[in-house]
């Protein structure tokens, strides 16, 4: 289901030659090979070292990228950001191609105090730090330019997964998608979320 959504928006994108749903044997779509001007292929044989818990979503574009080497753009969308739409797909898309960008992440406004836990070594020991001046305590609502990815769309240059095996390099820009939009399924509880977002919007056009 969510992988069937997300081809359906980028086929709607409009901007995509190709698109390789890749799977290691489990999936069974109902798409044409040709949807006007995309090519559809459904890749059931993903390499093993390719499919378990350590191999990652870099190592698959990389692949990817030596398979067809003619291809100089590539576009990751990961079934888990459902709520992504074509034109997210599309407005992305305009600002690699315009502005001469090497790579894009999408992203969602984050103003919180994060803090990450053992990150800090003193003496031995390890410490929790803060991604903020905690005797200069700012408000959210000043921290406008902190963002968070949501990993619902990603573009990336051949001569980056060529030189950096990974999807993020060079000169990298940022897409800012709103919230509603951005919600990425990764518990149970953010599946309920996805639904009631989804139907509300159903609800509203």
């Amino acid at each position: 289901m969510l992988v069937d959504h997300t081809v359906r928006e980028a086929i709607k994108s409009n901007i995509l030659d190709l698109i390789i749903i890749s799977s290691d044997g489990g999936y069974a779509g109902n798409f044409d090979h040709k949807v006007n001007k995309t090519e559809v292929v459904i890749d059931n044989e993903r390499p093993m070292e390719l499919s378990d818990d350590i191999a990652s979503l870099d190592d698959l574009l990389v692949y990817y990228a030596v398979k067809y080497l003619d291809i100089e753009l590539w576009c990751l969308l990961q079934p888990t950001s459902p709520l992504r739409t074509a034109e997210d797909i599309k407005e992305a898309h305009k600002i690699v191609k315009k502005t001469k960008y090497d790579s894009l992440v999408s992203v969602v406004s984050n103003p919180g105090m994060l803090w990450v836990d053992n990150a800090a070594g003193i003496k031995g020991q390890n410490y929790p730090i803060a991604t903020y001046h905690i005797h200069k305590r700012p408000n959210r609502q000043d921290r406008k330019d902190w963002y968070m990815e949501n990993g619902a769309i990603y573009f990336t240059k051949k001569y980056v997964l060529d030189q950096m095996h990974c999807r993020l390099g060079g000169h990298i820009a940022l897409y800012a998608m709103p919230q509603e939009r951005s919600l990425e399924i990764d518990t149970p509880l953010d599946w309920e979320i996805a639904e009631f977002v989804a139907k509300r919007k159903a609800v509203t056009q």
